[in-house]
């Protein structure tokens, strides 16, 4: 079954080093793999097929690493319902116009080196038909990332 993994680590590459090792030991098959830097650290965004049993495992085992700050999972979703969309669109930056144009509204997640995550919103989702030039439609099942909740705020009368 097909994955997307997106992880964000402080800066030493050695932790990138020892991500490669994991994937390498766990059996994760890498069909994609991109990094970015950010200022404090780097993205890390991959496609990896592995079987549904392991995932639990392996995000355990990511998000325990030292070094690793955020560990996102997203299965491969057939249905039009899915969240994300994974583009790979190598050096054709007309693709990425393109599903930009399909899902109005999208959020970019993750871009690097022609592969992008967006965040494509639930009226964008209905009302499209995507092109199919490489979008893997994705939703994410775990991630250590909080969901964003509710401030209360005080009113001054």
């Amino acid at each position: 079954m097909q994955w997307l993994i997106t992880l964000e680590t402080e800066q030493d590459l050695i932790v990138t080093c020892r991500l490669m090792n994991v994937f390498r030991r766990k059996g994760l098959k890498i069909a994609t793999l991109a990094m970015a830097s950010r200022p404090h650290g780097s993205s890390m965004m991959a496609v990896v097929d592995s079987p549904e049993g392991d995932v639990e495992h392996i995000f355990n085992f990511l998000r325990g690493m030292e070094g690793v700050e955020h560990v996102s999972y997203y299965r491969h979703e057939t249905s039009h319902d899915a969240a994300f969309v994974f583009v790979d669109a190598g050096a054709e930056a007309s693709q990425v116009a393109d599903i930009l144009k399909t899902f109005p509204a999208s959020k970019l997640i993750f871009a690097s080196h022609g592969k992008y995550l967006l965040e494509v919103p639930a009226e964008s989702r209905r009302h499209s038909n995507a092109p199919d030039f490489g979008v893997l439609p994705f939703t994410c099942v775990r991630s250590t990332r909080s969901a964003p909740r509710a401030e209360l705020v005080e009113v001054q009368a």
